[in-house]
Parts: structure tokens; sequence; C-alpha cells
């Protein structure tokens, strides 16, 4: 195993695990995070967020935007440009490990972006990464490798899945199969 994501229902914690491995190996992630867009207390989507240093203009625009109850749509012009250029450059950067936090369903029309993904997961750094739940087209096509471990977070198994986490972390960073 080189790579490792974690999925579970929403806020089950799996972020927050993810932030908890990197600061116990004390590692500053290449990669993006996307950052909630809550005005007044309502959620209105989310944000794209490089790790890298990148021009303001582009940074923390976002990238979903909630159109209804229950419905969101993916903004895909930053997925295929500002979400492009950021996994490029966190693939020739200097740091040891890719974070994706996080990857699902909103990605699923932008294949530029997609196939940045698999560009990563075949470099020789790890990825770190959540996966929303449920059944999409490419959650299935990272489950489907052999070098992607997808670890299930629960309330009930969150402390017991960080060290086990840890170690399979440990484990890429050293270059183990």
């Amino acid at each position: 195993m080189k790579h490792l994501f974690l999925t579970g229902e929403k806020q089950v914690g799996k972020s927050t695990l993810l932030r908890r491995l990197l600061g116990e190996l004390d590692l500053s992630p290449a990669g993006f995070e996307t950052r909630l867009w809550q005005q007044d207390g309502m959620r209105h989507g989310f944000f794209f967020h490089s790790l890298l240093p990148v021009d303001p203009y582009y940074n923390d625009c976002p990238c979903t935007l909630r159109v209804a109850p229950q419905q969101t749509v993916a903004v895909l012009p930053v997925f295929e440009l500002i979400g492009v250029s950021c996994l490029r450059a966190a693939r020739e950067s200097g740091r040891p490990v890719i974070l994706m936090d996080e990857l699902g369903k909103l990605e699923r029309d932008a294949l530029g972006f997609q196939r940045e993904i698999l560009a990563c997961l075949d470099g020789d750094k790890p990825v770190l990464g959540v996966l929303q739940k449920g059944d999409y087209p490419l959650s299935a096509a990272l489950r489907s490798r052999t070098d992607v471990c997808v670890m299930t977070v629960t309330p009930e198994n969150r402390e017991a899945l960080f060290p086990q986490a840890l170690n399979a972390l440990q484990a890429s960073l050293c270059g183990a199969p």
C-alpha cells in the first residue's frame, strides 16, 4: 500500500484524523483542501484551497455552490484550471506527501482534474486523502487500485484507526509496498 484514503459518513472526523496524522509525523503536505464556505450561519458551498503558495487571486475560489436545499453543483473551471495546476505543482514540489481532502461526486465531470489525481497516484509520493462516502466512478477507480488502502472511519473506530493509519502512512513514507 502506497496511498491512504479515509471514507465514512459526513462529519465523522475524517479530515480531523488526517490532520492528526500529518501533525504526528510533522509533515507539511502539498495538495489541496476543500474548505467550508459559510455565511451568516448558512453553508453556501466549498472553497478550493491549495496547500502550496499560489497567487491569492487563484486560491480559495468557490469550487462548489449550493443552489437549493440538498443540491450542490461543481464549479468545473476551478477543478480543471486551479485544481489541475495545484496537483501538478504538488507532484513537482519537495514536500513528502500529497493531500487530497476531499474527493467525491462533484469532480465527476472534471476529467483533467481526475487525470491529475491519477498522475499523483502513479507518482512517487504517497497520497493521503478523503473520499466521500458513495459509489462514484472516481472513488471506484481509486478503490480498485492495488496501491490504495481505503479505511472507513466511524465514531466507534476513529481512535482505534489512528495507530493503523499512522503505521500505514509511515510505511508509505519509507517506501514499503
